[in-house]
């Protein structure tokens, strides 16, 4: 479920990505190619999607797509 709406976001702020490609364990600098710009965008979307607040965003490290859904579902309990 998570996953899903995730991918959502990543359609709105990434629209010239292949989204059907990605995958929890997609990267996302080596396979998404996020910068700190999109990062940016992207929290934002997750804030609004999921109404949750990230916390320090220097403090947290997002590897993969997989990295994203274990915050947001922590964030939800």
């Amino acid at each position: 479920m998570t996953f899903e709406r995730l991918i959502k976001i990543f359609k709105k702020v990434m629209p010239y990505a292949n989204t059907d490609k990605i995958s929890p364990k997609s990267s996302l600098v080596l396979d998404l190619h996020i910068d700190s710009v999109t990062l940016l965008m992207l929290v934002l979307g997750i804030e609004d999607e999921f109404g949750i607040q990230f916390d320090n965003l220097d403090n947290t490290a997002f590897n993969t797509v997989e990295d994203v859904i274990a915050y947001i579902d922590s964030k939800l309990k």
